[in-house]
């Protein structure tokens, strides 16, 4: 590819740093009626037919689609330019997680895996791997019951912070995306919202339920149906789950990515930069329980600033990347390690793979020239607005490797240091 030639072209020579691809939204109107096709009661109306360890309360009708959270038609522009769906599997992992990452990783396909804390302790191995591939995480909840989890919201905060710890033990990830069991609609109040707010979490609903829910052993035909049933629009969240009694889902999966592909979408993992989709507040719980307290929400705030004060990821180890003969190094404070996500400078990286970064100012798009692969990005994928740039930039390293044509061979972490070893790949 060619470097971009326009007005305005000149070489940076700013440090690029911390902020990470922006969202990619779209306008209320295109969401607001994706629901209606999509059926989103399936998590509660599933509970009647799940075993007994799956066993909830709080079945609710549909979401409609009055019940969307707004988005500015300016991110809608930004996802008409290149529409995103983000696929994401709940309630797992488990023994079918692994047959989504093979199907996954066989797609090139990135998704989200909204974690249980109890799932994770009983197979350890599989949440690594997620994270190992490139995959990202967010925390579901300890185990799923719902008459526990909105009886209170001390008793919803427990089950966050136990999956937290459950993940970070077994991954090294802390991720502050979270997804309510049931979706938030008639399960949170505004208290809910603003005490995981205030302690940096992130809630993400759905805009495209895949319907794997609705019934113990839907078919995968049925699966598929729904899914291409739902309205679409430039931004695509979907529900799908992974735990052990979807079987169908996995054969579903294959052809639910052939058909956004088909589409012209593309794939990426939620982050803490990606707009959420969340519900709008139902004017009726479906619990009858107390207010969210001071105290209740004094007591996340604490935790979560104690736990992510002192990540080893992101403040005492050190990052080199091994390319060739070449090693690329990063203080512990250059770059940042979220959701199994990786996300370092830009400039530094592709200077220490003997590239060059360019910038249009006029148009806000930067360019990266590495490995005689160009890259660009637009300034609302980096965390700018409109044609502004930031100031500095960082990209998600796997990803961005990945354009230039490199791939990971090997990655170790010690106590002070986290060690990747890189090199040209045939994609």
């Amino acid at each position: 590819m060619r470097l971009l030639v326009r007005t305005g072209l000149c070489l940076v020579v700013l440090w690029f740093g911390l902020l990470g691809a922006g969202p990619v939204t779209e306008e209320r109107g295109e969401a607001a009626s994706e629901l209606a096709h999509a059926g989103l009661a399936s998590e509660m109306a599933a509970a009647a037919t799940r075993p007994a360890a799956y066993q909830e309360e709080g079945a609710g009708s549909p979401i409609r689609a009055d019940q969307l959270v707004d988005y500015s038609a300016e991110e809608a522009k930004t996802a008409a330019v290149k529409p995103t769906v983000y696929l994401t599997f709940d309630d797992g992992p488990s023994g079918k997680t692994k047959d989504v990452l093979a199907i996954l990783k066989r797609e090139g396909v990135k998704a989200t895996f909204f974690m249980l804390g109890k799932e994770v302790k009983q197979y350890p191995d599989i949440a690594r791997q997620v994270v190992k591939e490139g995959h990202a995480i967010g925390n579901h909840t300890y185990d799923h019951v719902y008459k526990e989890l909105y009886s209170s919201f001390s008793a919803f905060a427990k089950q966050v912070m136990d999956t937290d710890d459950e993940i970070y033990k077994v991954t090294g990830v802390r991720t502050n995306l979270l997804r309510a069991p049931g979706g938030t609609f008639g399960n949170f109040d505004q208290g809910y919202y603003d005490a995981l707010a205030k302690a940096g979490y992130i809630v993400n609903d759905w805009n495209v339920d895949s319907g794997d829910s609705a019934r113990v052993g839907v078919p995968a035909k049925e699966i598929v149906s729904t899914v291409k049933g739902s309205r679409l629009s430039g931004k695509v969240v979907v529900l799908m789950h992974d735990s052990s009694i979807h079987g169908e889902s996995v054969k579903a999966l294959p052809e639910v990515i052939g058909y956004f592909k088909n589409k012209g979408y593309q794939f990426a993992v939620l982050t803490e930069q990606v707009k959420p989709i969340q519900f709008r507040l139902a004017p009726t719980l479906k619990w009858k329980r107390p207010k969210v307290t001071a105290q209740e929400t004094q007591t996340l705030v604490q935790y979560t600033a104690r736990t992510r004060t002192n990540l080893p990821e992101l403040n005492t180890q050190s990052l080199i990347i091994h390319a060739g003969g070449d090693e690329i190094p990063f203080a512990p404070q250059d770059y940042k390690m979220l959701n199994g996500t990786i996300d370092v400078p830009l400039r530094q990286l592709a200077i220490g793979l003997h590239g060059i970064i360019r910038l249009d100012m006029a148009n806000g798009v930067v360019e990266a020239m590495v490995n005689n692969q160009s890259v660009s990005w637009t300034a609302a994928e980096v965390g700018g607005s409109g044609t502004s740039l930031p100031s500095r930039i960082i990209v998600p390293l796997r990803e961005t490797l990945q354009r230039f044509h490199f791939g990971i061979s090997r990655i170790t972490v010690t106590e002070g240091k986290r060690e990747i070893w890189i090199g040209p790949s045939s994609l």
